[in-house]
């Protein structure tokens, strides 16, 4: 599998996953959402995938997937994980130096 910067460059990933027995290809695509803690990049679904794959699939890929009203995170993670990352280039704010008198 691709990983997380590659994903997030390319703009999508195909997958494979299991529904009702068979073996299905889905295309996920990746969007950013705001929130407080800044811009959380997360993955797609346009089609009905079962909860048990979409969990599978976040833990796999190490990120976030959206389908209609739920959001999947990778176990342990939050939200603020995927927003502060090096791969979406937010920095440390700037240090000011200040003397005071």
């Amino acid at each position: 599998m691709a990983g997380r910067d590659e994903i997030i460059k390319r703009g999508y990933v195909d997958v494979k996953v299991y529904m009702s027995g068979l073996r299905q290809s889905q295309r996920l695509t990746v969007y950013k959402e705001k929130t407080v803690h800044g811009e959380v990049p997360y993955l797609e679904c346009k089609n009905y995938i079962p909860s048990a794959e979409l969990v599978r699939l976040a833990n796999e890929l190490q990120m976030p997937i959206k389908h209609k009203n739920k959001m999947i995170l990778p176990k342990g993670m939050t939200p603020k994980d995927f927003a502060k990352s090096e791969i979406l280039g937010s920095a440390e704010p700037a240090t000011v130096e200040a003397e005071v008198e």
